[in-house]
């Protein structure tokens, strides 16, 4: 037979107990979901900055090559010789053996080789119609063949915003050329690119200098 002392003696969980293990919870679960947001932003605002500096650096990548084999190099009328420049390359000839495309060269009068003109290259920054735009977002090339036909035109890189104060209370030009657009040695290129990830929003500024062949 059971003793009344034994049955009594047991004792089930009281209201107090229940209340202070439920805010003991509800403060580690708040604690975990401050962390994990923390992280979350923190990884956005990374990837956003990462995708904003990866982009900012194609674009002078992407300029680099036609800029430094270009054999002429005009610069858009002002204000637009800031964000506007063409440069003529050299006239390619398939090569099946080496499978690439390479300068072709002729002979002068005087049996001088020469590289032979070709068509023109141009980037600018435009809005999403390909219009030449000081507001726009989105750095277009476009290449025209000799006779003014466009060829083909297409983005480099879009999210394009202006670049940081130069100083002056202006944004920095897109094109800086040395010493002057009238005896060009080189390009400076600055560009500016915003990426978003998450709610989070980064900027990234890259800035190269290109040495120009024929000036």
């Amino acid at each position: 037979m059971r003793s009344k002392q034994g049955i009594h003696g047991r004792q089930g969980v009281t209201l107090p107990e229940v209340l202070t293990a439920a805010i003991v919870l509800g403060i580690v679960i708040a604690s975990i979901s401050a962390i994990y947001t923390m992280s979350m932003r923190g990884w956005y605002l990374g990837a956003a900055e990462t995708y904003a500096q990866q982009k900012a650096a194609w674009v002078v990548q992407r300029m680099a090559p036609d800029l430094r084999q270009g054999m002429s190099v005009t610069p858009g009328s002002p204000p637009d010789d800031s964000i506007y420049i063409t440069v003529q390359v050299p006239a390619k000839t398939y090569d099946s053996v080496d499978g690439a495309y390479l300068n072709q060269v002729a002979v002068d009068a005087l049996g001088d080789p020469y590289l032979v003109p070709g068509d023109y290259v141009t980037y600018y920054r435009g809005d999403a119609d390909a219009n030449l735009s000081a507001d726009g977002d989105m750095l277009w090339r476009r290449v025209t063949r000799p006779d003014g036909t466009v060829a083909k035109s297409h983005i480099v890189a879009d999210n394009i915003v202006d670049n940081p104060d130069d100083g002056t209370g202006q944004p920095k030009r897109m094109f800086t050329y040395w010493p002057d657009i009238y005896r060009l040695r080189s390009v400076e290129i600055t560009v500016t690119v915003e990426e978003s990830r998450g709610h989070r929003t980064a900027r990234k500024t890259v800035v190269g200098e290109l040495s120009l062949r024929n000036n």
